[in-house]
Order: C-alpha cells, then sequence, then structure tokens
C-alpha cells in the first residue's frame, strides 16, 4: 500500500494534485490485510480522509472479485463515472468495473413492445414521452434509465414499461436473451469490481439464501460504504410485505396477457369476474385499517385494534380469492410463461396476505402504511433484532465483509467506539476495527453555536425563537445555508416565519424534486435550503454555496413509531437500557451525518447552529458533544457574526 499511497508512490507520481495522507494509507492497509487474509473489518474514515481509494486499490489488487455496495446513488456514480475511469487510465488498464442497478433502472423489452402496441396514456404529455422513449429504446446499449435525463423521476410512464422482480419471466421470457438486465449481469459475472446499493445487495442476499436464482454474480468479499444505513435495510428485506398495488398490477398484467393465451369465454369472464371481486376485497380492507383518517405513509402498528375492525376476515378473504385465481389460471400456465408468472404471483401475494395476518412470529413488528390520495395500503412483518441474519446470512458465509462510514460509531462512556454498530449487526470480538479522524482543520476552518438561553424543543415559543435567530444568522451567512428539520411541521412552520424575514431564495423539500432543488441550491449561491431526514446524508455541497448548516434539533427517532418502539421493547427485556443502548447511539450518527455536510474539502469554511439546549441541559448531551467534530463552541450568537466578518 505504501508503494501507491505513500510519499512518492504511484498516487503522488501520477496524479497532480495527489499527496500523500497518512490516515488514507493506514485504511488501505487496513482493508488490504482483511482481503488477504480473510476477516472481517469496520473503519470509520472521517470526510477528507480518502476512504473510496483506500477500499478501491486494496480489492483491485486482491486478484478476488470485490462487491461494492454504496447507500447512495451519488457515491455510486462517483465510484463509476470519476474513480473508476481515473484508476484505469493511471494504473489498472485491465480493470473491468460493473455497475448493477435494481430491475426497475432498465427498460423491459416484453412490456415495452406490449405497451407500445396498446398504449394507456393519462394525459398528452405521456404521448410526447412515449414518442422519444421509442427513439430512445431504439439506439439505447443499455436500456438504464439512468441515460433518460429529461423523464420525470417519479414518472408512471416508465413503471409500464420495466418489471419488478414479480413481472420478470427470466428464462421463459422470448426477449431474454437481448434483455439488457440479462446482458449487464454477463458482463458483472466476468468483472473484477462490481457496484451495487445496498437495497439491491440485501434483495439478491434474500433471494439466494431462500434458493431462488440469484441476481449477483459469485464474490469473495464486500465493502459496505456509508455502512451505517446497513440495519433498516436488512430488516427490509428479510421481512415481508403485501401491497395493494401489487394485486393490482396483477390484475393488469392478467387483463392484458389473459385474452392473447385463453380461447374460452367462460375462463376470461371468471378471471375478470375475480379481479373486480379483488379491487372490491382492497377496498374494503383499507376501510378496514382505517386509512383515510390515519394520514398518509405512516407506520401504524398492526395490532388487536386492527383485527377488531374486521382485519382478519376480510384479508382472510381476500387470501382465498387470490388462491382461486391462481386456481383458475393454472391449466393455462403450462402453455403461457405470463400466465404461468401470474399464477405464482397470486400464490405467494396470498402467503404474505396469510402470514402477516396471522402475527405469530415472535421476532417479527406487524405494522402497516396507508396513502390515503391512492387508497393503497402495505403490510409489513419486519424482524426486530437483525443481528442473527446479518452473521448467519453474510458473515458466516463470506470471506471477508468491511463496512466503512463517516459516521460508523456511536457515543459510550466519553469515547466513540463500534459497540453499538457491532451488537446491531452481530460481529463478534475477533473482526478488526479501525477509527481515523478527519484531516480537516475544524478548530479553524468551523464554529459550532448552541443558544444559551432558549426554549426546549417543546415548547410553544420553540420555532417563533428558531425563526427570529435563523434570519440573523442567514443575513450574516449571506444565504448560502442548508436547513435540516427533523419533523415536516418544523420545516413548514420555519419556512413559513422566514419568507417574511429573507430576501434571499428559499428552497423546500417537498416543492420541487431533490435533484432539482440541490441543483439549483449548487448553482444559486446565496440561497436556503430547507430540508428533513433525506437531505441529512448523500448530499455533497463544497465550496461557497454552503457556509452555514442548521439543525432545529437532536434527530432521536419517534418512539411510538412501531419498529422503534418493538426494538426499544425488545432491549427492555433483554435487562438492556433502551435510550442508551438503541436511541442516543441512533441520533448521534444521525447528528454527525447532518453536521458532515458542512466541511467537505481543506478551504471550506462555515458554522453548525443547533438549536436544542438539551446537548447543555440533559445529562446525555455530552454523549452527543463528544462525537461530533473537534469544533470551537460559542453560545453567542455575536460569536456567529464575528465569525462571518473574518471569513466571508
Amino acid at each position: 500500500m505504501k508503494r501507491y499511497f505513500g510519499t512518492n508512490g504511484l498516487l503522488e507520481k501520477q496524479l497532480e494534485h495527489f499527496e500523500s495522507r497518512p490516515l488514507q494509507l493506514q485504511m488501505a492497509e487496513m482493508v488490504s490485510r482483511c482481503l488477504g487474509n480473510p476477516s472481517h473489518l469496520l473503519v470509520e474514515a472521517g470526510t477528507g480522509t480518502g476512504k473510496t481509494w483506500a477500499y478501491l486499490i486494496p480489492a483491485i489488487l486482491s486478484g478476488k472479485r470485490v462487491l461494492i455496495s454504496t447507500g447512495t446513488k451519488t457515491l455510486q456514480d462517483q465510484i463509476l463515472d470519476h474513480d473508476v475511469p481515473i484508476l484505469k487510465r493511471l494504473l489498472f488498464p485491465q480493470l473491468r468495473a460493473v455497475c448493477l442497478k435494481g430491475r426497475r433502472n432498465y427498460l423491459c423489452l416484453r412490456r415495452f413492445a406490449q405497451f407500445s402496441m396498446q398504449p394507456s396514456l393519462w394525459n398528452p404529455e405521456q404521448g410526447s414521452q412515449l414518442k422519444r422513449l421509442q427513439q430512445w429504446a431504439g439506439a439505447t446499449e443499455t436500456g438504464d434509465r439512468a441515460d433518460i435525463p429529461w423523464l420525470p423521476d417519479q414518472s408512471q410512464l416508465w413503471q409500464e414499461l420495466t418489471a419488478s422482480g414479480s413481472q420478470c419471466l427470466g428464462s421463459q421470457c422470448d426477449r431474454h436473451g437481448s434483455c439488457f438486465l440479462t446482458r449487464i449481469r454477463r458482463r458483472a459475472a466476468e468483472a473484477d469490481l462490481v457496484v451495487v446499493n445496498h437495497h439491491l445487495f440485501f434483495a439478491d442476499l434474500a433471494l439466494r439464501n431462500s434458493g431462488i436464482v440469484e441476481l449477483l454474480p459469485e464474490y469473495q468479499a464486500v465493502v459496505f460504504d456509508e455502512a451505517h444505513q446497513l440495519e433498516d435495510i436488512i430488516a427490509l428485506y428479510y421481512g415481508v410485505q403485501f401491497a395493494s398495488f401489487a394485486v393490482r398490477e396483477l390484475g393488469q398484467d392478467l387483463a392484458h396477457s389473459i385474452p392473447a393465451a385463453v380461447k374460452d369465454p367462460q375462463v376470461l369472464r371468471a378471471v375478470q369476474d375475480q379481479l373486480n371481486h379483488q379491487n372490491q376485497l382492497l377496498k374494503q380492507l383499507y376501510t378496514r385499517l382505517d386509512g383515510s383518517r390515519t394520514g398518509s405513509g405512516k407506520r401504524i402498528a398492526l395490532d388487536d385494534a386492527a383485527a377488531d375492525r374486521g382485519f382478519t376476515a376480510a384479508t382472510a378473504e381476500l387470501s382465498e380469492a387470490l388462491k382461486h385465481l391462481a386456481a383458475t389460471v393454472s391449466p393455462h400456465g403450462e402453455q403461457n410463461p405470463e400466465l404461468d408468472n401470474a399464477q405464482r404471483r397470486a400464490v405467494e401475494l396470498s402467503g404474505a396476505l396469510q402470514l402477516i395476518a396471522a402475527r405469530e412470529e415472535p421476532n417479527m413488528i406487524y405494522w402497516y402504511e396507508p396513502y390515503s390520495k391512492t387508497a393503497d395500503f402495505v403490510l409489513h412483518a419486519t424482524p426486530i433484532d437483525t443481528a442473527p441474519i446479518f452473521r448467519q446470512e453474510l458473515l458466516a458465509k463470506t470471506p471477508s465483509v468491511i463496512l466503512t462510514s463517516a459516521t460508523l460509531s456511536a457515543p459510550e462512556q466519553g469515547r466513540s467506539t463500534f459497540t453499538f454498530i457491532k451488537q446491531r449487526l452481530g460481529f463478534g470480538e475477533e473482526s478488526s476495527e479501525c477509527l481515523l479522524p478527519s484531516p480537516f482543520d475544524f478548530e479553524h476552518q468551523t464554529l459550532l453555536y448552541v443558544p444559551d438561553a432558549f426554549p426546549e424543543s417543546q415548547h410553544p415559543d420553540f420555532c417563533p425563537r428558531m425563526i427570529a435567530a435563523a434570519a440573523r444568522i442567514i443575513q450574516q451567512s449571506r444565504g448560502r445555508a442548508l436547513f435540516l428539520f427533523t419533523s415536516y411541521r418544523n420545516l413548514h412552520e420555519v419556512a413559513d416565519g422566514l419568507r417574511e424575514r429573507l430576501a434571499y431564495p428559499l428552497l423546500v423539500q417537498g416543492e420541487r424534486p431533490k435533484r432539482a432543488l440541490l441543483g439549483e441550491f449548487k448553482t444559486t449561491i446565496e440561497s436556503v435550503l430547507l430540508a428533513t431526514y433525506s437531505f441529512w446524508e448523500g448530499i455533497d455541497v463544497p465550496g461557497e454555496a454552503l457556509s452555514c448548516v442548521l439543525i432545529d434539533k437532536l434527530p432521536f427517532e419517534v418512539p411510538t413509531d412501531p419498529i422503534v418502539k418493538a426494538r426499544l421493547d425488545h432491549l427492555g427485556q433483554a435487562g438492556k437500557n433502551p435510550f442508551y443502548q438503541y436511541q442516543v447511539p441512533r441520533a448521534a450518527i444521525h447528528l454527525k451525518q447532518g453536521v458532515g455536510r458542512l466541511i467537505r474539502n481543506q478551504n471550506d469554511r462555515g458554522v453548525v447552529v443547533i438549536f436544542d439546549i438539551r446537548l447543555f441541559s440533559k445529562s446525555y448531551g455530552k454523549l452527543f458533544r463528544q462525537t461530533l467534530p473537534p469544533m470551537p463552541l460559542s453560545r453567542d450568537l455575536g460569536a456567529v457574526e464575528r465569525f462571518f466578518r473574518t471569513s466571508v
């Protein structure tokens, strides 16, 4: 590793602006040892360490196929579009690297042909989009949706032209040989590095261990970057879901395919009657869940109260209807892959619904999400403890597993340790660990401001006082501010208040797509971006556009959320302290992510503002302060103004 990363090493000689960094070299050596002598490793590498190259180069040199799994598309694009081309041009000309994405990112040639023959368009704009998509489809070599920048993020049209896992016919498809996904998988099977995201990785792992054909090629090692996200993603893919839209999607596919496959009018009428009946049952089940009253997209525990509203009877009736549908199309499935696929999907949906309705597995939490705008819902059975899953399904079967992130450690007895993440993911004491601080000069580049006399976050005066203080601070920073919130309620109240006080452009999450907001924030230098959790991590705004990060309060998760409550109860039953052993570590990691948006290179300067006085008024506040970068602290608003006078 010294040959590459050391002083006068290959990187320093080949790259004009590369400087040898001891912390980067240290991480590269740790990763190299882990790959060379199969073992597991956890590395926290602060912003500016250069962690991406510190695992890419050892991975390339290992001679093994290594999977790189990222938490965000931004990092995935950086690796494939920036890092790999440089490394290939300067050091590894034979390097073969492939990015694999989920199915929904690729055009399905079968569904595209079917839709083009009988398009069902909602408006003239979709007609124009379809014409452009037809031109693109005739020329594309990848079928990748990322190559269509003009297509809206939530395009309903694209959903009609791509296939989910349940819709894909696999080798039975008459377009299998020319399938874009099949082609990219073949390339991945021959690659040295395969870059995926966490969702695709665990979707594949769950399929692989259930005996179904895997999505990813065989690998000897995996590197999880942005690994602090893993617990929630594992729970998602090792749980069970039943989505109302999956039933309707099955009905739409059947309505399209069965007339061409079955000529018997009695069968056609029977299927149509059953589909209509299922739609009625879906509406009844939505009513039993009381979705119209509980809001949209909110997690709600599926407890005995749901059963009291007739939930059990409604699920049993829908489950039987799905079984009956499967039995009706089953005799025709041998001659038609689409009907065979539909029969299998109906059986799987029925089974998932029965499992969730029974609520018999003690390590699962059962909950649902209603969506009032569309009268849709999703039922979930989610594992409470993911440690046994990660340990048994990955750590025990994969020679080298490497976790890295800028925020992997959590506070414990006055210092940062990996105890929390190791316990949540089932790492043993034999795993190696390395905690590398950021090389940036926080002492001179930053200031942390926490107000002194200020209402607590639940006080009615909290938002009005925060608006007044934030307006004053943002005037001093001349806009160039990212304001992060823990709730939409605070976001909207503060946004309304700041509009009356500031002349700077306000960019508010929800008013435009995330990508558009971030793009304008970077180019409109004196703007202010107000956002909630999806902007706390994974965004990179170096330079002049961002000089102030404001945070409303400590990002504790809502303790009444079904998954959070189940995890807290599980820890309590095991004799542990749920607050200090779960809530504080999770919130501290999340806070570090938010604070980490400010300093992205050695020339950045700026102020972090946290309006939550619990950092000082509560005993646990000290734990949060100890995990933050070594920023000078002031509780005097005048210090913020003096900082900006000397740096702007």
